[in-house]
């Protein structure tokens, strides 16, 4: 065999010898894993940025400027007819800049913490031309518009805290908790994590990197998925993307599949893989999300009746 070969060998081998001699995480109880599906709930019910309250998304190539109006009960990109509040959004070495229309109601920035704004913070006026931070959100009357910028491809998405999806939401759709459905993982990392290109639900490109896969049992029957994340190299306690499909995916469960995301723990670490925890992509609540497919090769053999179901349109 060759010494690369050998290599590779070496390194799963050693990765199953240490994941024996580590402790084994601790399961979640049904209790908690009920306390997870109530948290999420409540996190999209309060929250005015959601999947629940987006109206209008616009995707920018660089250089390329949109103009964004907003009133009454409207928000449209690509605005010709003058409207109540207007502004002209530009994609510039990787950075969105954004700029008033004169005339039209005076517009604020505000800031945004853990993915959501404060709907009746007074944020800070908006005066001429400006380039918007990581954490900035233009507010337009009621609307709120969230820049996020790329160094090929950046979008703008608008939000509407009044939005009825919001009023009529009740509660994500769950499969009972089910500890069948948690599982001891042995993590195989690859010798040389590559960069892969992930398609995604508008036909769009998202790049990650493949660092290795879980390879565990469910119901006796063995299984893989790959890991991916955006870095090669992740750290402890970075956030890893399981995306996977299942015997339940397109008729129990979400069509384009549902997602894990793990805590990167080392090669050295056991994991605990619960599918209980498992959520949808974005893309199921509202149209104006754009979200990864999984690769062919996390499709699973058995159903996963747990987690996440199909939340109806």
């Amino acid at each position: 065999m060759t010494s690369r070969l050998a290599t590779l060998l070496a390194c799963c081998l050693a990765s199953a010898v240490l994941f024996a001699q580590a402790p084994a995480p601790a399961a979640n109880s049904v209790g908690a894993i009920l306390a997870a599906h109530k948290e999420a709930d409540a996190g999209y019910r309060r929250a005015a940025m959601s999947p629940f309250t987006a109206v209008a998304v616009q995707y920018f190539a660089p250089g390329q400027t949109v103009r964004l109006g907003a009133e009454a009960n409207t928000a449209t990109f690509g605005a010709g007819a003058p409207m109540a509040a207007m502004a002209d959004f530009t994609l510039e070495a990787g950075a969105f800049w954004v700029a008033p229309v004169a005339g039209g109601t005076p517009m604020a920035v505000l800031q945004k913490s853990e993915g959501d704004v404060v709907a009746s913070a007074p944020g800070v006026p908006l005066h001429g031309k400006q380039k918007l931070g990581e954490h900035d959100v233009v507010r337009l009357g009621r609307y709120l518009a969230e820049p996020l910028p790329g160094a090929t491809m950046g979008n703008v998405r608008v939000f509407d805290p009044e939005a009825p999806a919001r009023r009529q939401f009740t509660g994500l759709r769950w499969f009972a908790p089910d500890l069948v459905y948690q599982v001891q993982a042995v993590f195989e990392p690859f010798a040389s994590p590559e960069k892969v290109v992930i398609m995604t639900s508008r036909g769009l490109q998202k790049d990650y990197h493949r660092i290795g896969r879980f390879v565990f049992k469910v119901a006796d029957v063995a299984q893989a998925l790959t890991v991916l994340s955006v870095s090669p190299s992740p750290e402890p306690g970075d956030d890893l993307f399981v995306p996977f499909r299942d015997a339940t995916t397109g008729k129990e469960s979400y069509s384009v599949g549902r997602y894990l995301f793990p805590k990167f723990a080392g090669a050295r670490a056991a994991y605990l893989i619960d599918f209980n925890l498992a959520t949808n992509p974005l893309c199921n609540y509202s149209p104006h999300y754009n979200c990864p497919i999984p690769p062919k090769e996390n499709v699973l053999t058995v159903a996963i009746r747990a987690g996440e179901r199909t939340y109806p349109h």
